[in-house]
């Protein structure tokens, strides 16, 4: 059921919950979706609502309708919520995609102003910092560039081809709370190569800023998106 009294529309609600059971698998490539009527039944809305909700979803690329057959979802989209707090690596295997990585630098270097301010330091003083390409089903996803405190030095001698999060759990890090930033950016010449787009293409920036739960800064992670290969909700 959806939230009549929410402040969110109505059809905007039905998109979430659709857009959620795709992301978690409940929904996969190809899969058809309810029909408009148990659509109806399932949410307690009119049918010009689930419309709607349908034709939102099917003008983001994220659904197709098949004339007298139906809604199914697009075979070639990768979901992720905007929001998300789980690893890259989690994620992909919520949606039933194959997450791989290939690490293109690990060492220390001079931070600039954003995150030397993130981190406590002086933009003199030199940080570690990984930068990797993130890969769903073999095509280049991702290009994440991460600085992190002295706290975390050790990982300039673990292997980060594996999950940043799981390598953490096991040194006993714990994870506080983290925030998020969403923007459009234009590929440079680097995010180009890596990604195999054209240059200046659009491409999805966010930034996150992940803490320990005493609220130490732990590091900053600035991930560039394929736009192409993958859809994002809110």
């Amino acid at each position: 059921m959806v939230e009549a009294n929410s402040v969110i529309p109505l059809y905007k609600q039905i998109v979430r919950a659709l857009s959620d059971s795709i992301a978690n698998g409940t929904y996969r490539p190809g899969d058809k979706l309810p029909t408009e009527t148990e659509l109806i039944e399932q949410f307690g809305v009119s049918r010009i609502t689930v419309r709607s909700a349908i034709k939102e979803m099917e003008d983001a690329g994220l659904v197709e309708r098949a004339r007298g057959k139906g809604t199914f979802v697009s075979s070639d989209t990768q979901m992720y919520a905007a929001d998300d707090r789980e690893s890259f690596t989690h994620s992909c295997q919520l949606a039933g995609k194959q997450a791989s990585t290939r690490v293109l630098e690990m060492g220390w270097d001079f931070p600039n102003l954003r995150d030397a301010k993130f981190l406590g330091v002086d933009d003199t003083q030199q940080v570690l910092r990984s930068r990797r390409l993130r890969l769903v089903d073999g095509k280049p996803t991702m290009l994440e560039t991460n600085s992190y405190s002295a706290a975390l030095s050790f990982l300039e001698h673990e292997s980060l081809e594996d999950s940043l999060m799981a390598v953490l759990d096991r040194q006993g890090i714990k994870m506080g709370p983290n925030t998020r930033t969403l923007e459009v950016c234009y590929a440079s010449e680097l995010e180009a190569a890596y990604l195999n787009v054209e240059l200046d293409s659009s491409l999805l920036l966010f930034v996150d800023r992940r803490y320990a739960p005493s609220g130490e800064p732990l590091f900053i992670s600035r991930q560039v998106y394929c736009t192409e290969r993958l859809k994002f909700y809110l």
